[in-house]
């Protein structure tokens, strides 16, 4: 039911260690600021899913959307949809072919109070090069970093040993709101283990729909290149 990559990464991970949550034999991952619950941590951390591995347990992946359109959840549900070109619904669904985790793993309601944190930058560094690197997150073929500047463009091609190919900014306009632009990377060697890194700012609130429905056709195209699109 679990992968090797993620039994490992888990083993090895401390016991505060956030994981994520969703689907592990997903395709796609998905990496969000920090998460904003207090107890996140605690309920989806390498304990947790140590957990679920020894009794070889599944995670209940769909639940009623009772959050605000502006909610993160919501804008992952819509880009679900836009890869897999499914019709709105009053469900989440989208971790049953997703998992999703955090570039940081201190809890914060925003990005300026995070920032005042003085553990925020070394934890931050410390997740980078050594969750990051894991054989478990370098093994998805999709990799969408929704987290703005937690992440630098060197710090994605050393990580994810791509290269960059394109940018793009959705809707086309003449203003110079960097609110809706994302950058696609692929793998060097695209002949091996082709891999798609997508870079955006945090999908919530104001994201645009054509945001998400340009990065749901080139993530459904390169899932559809390597066979990998149901």
């Amino acid at each position: 039911m679990y992968s090797e990559n993620f039994k490992k990464l888990v083993e090895k991970s401390l016991g505060e260690t956030y994981i994520g949550r969703g689907n592990p034999n997903a395709k796609i991952l998905f990496v969000g600021k920090e998460y904003s619950k207090p107890n996140e941590n605690a309920e989806f951390d390498a304990n947790y899913w140590k957990e679920k591995i020894s009794n070889n347990e599944s995670v209940y992946l769909t639940h009623k959307k009772e959050v605000g359109e502006g909610h993160t959840w919501n804008k992952y549900q819509n880009l679900h949809d836009c890869i897999f070109e499914k019709p709105k619904t009053d469900m989440f669904n989208f971790e049953e072919l997703i998992f999703t985790t955090e570039m940081s793993e201190i809890p914060q309601k925003n990005t300026r109070i995070a920032n005042k944190n003085p553990e925020f930058i070394p934890k931050l560094i410390k997740r980078k090069q050594k969750f990051f690197k894991s054989d478990f997150i370098q093994s998805f073929p999709v990799i969408v970093l929704a987290c703005s500047d937690y992440i630098t463009p060197q710090e994605i091609y050393d990580i994810f040993d791509v290269a960059f190919e394109i940018g793009g900014k959705y809707p086309d306009d003449d203003s110079n709101s960097m609110q809706n632009h994302f950058w696609i990377h692929y793998n060097k060697d695209k002949n091996n283990k082709p891999k798609l890194v997508i870079h955006t700012r945090q999908l919530s609130v104001d994201v645009s729909n054509d945001l998400l429905k340009e990065m749901g056709k080139v993530i459904r195209n390169h899932l559809k290149s390597i066979n990998l699109y149901n």
